[in-house]
């Protein structure tokens, strides 16, 4: 055999033996992500719609969140956590 095809087949083997397992895992995670935003949307609630002219209202945070500070660097020491 010529040294040539004997080294492409070596190479080529793994990737040859491995391609049918990684596509079945990537076709399997394609049929979960699918069913898992299938999900997502049927208990998403419906949301308005919104008339153009006014921007969109800011979504109002739980009272057990803390808000960051847009800019952490200028803000005031009393702000940053120094912790």
């Amino acid at each position: 055999m010529n040294p040539e095809l004997i080294a492409a087949a070596v190479l080529m083997a793994p990737g040859l033996l491995l391609a049918p397992v990684c596509i079945a895992g990537h076709l399997r995670q394609a049929r979960h992500d699918n069913a898992a935003a299938a999900a997502c949307a049927a208990f998403r609630s419906p949301q308005p719609p919104h008339d153009g002219g006014e921007p969109a209202p800011a979504p109002e945070l739980p009272d057990n969140v803390i808000d960051f500070p847009a800019r952490r660097r200028t803000a005031a020491p009393s702000e940053r956590n120094t912790a």
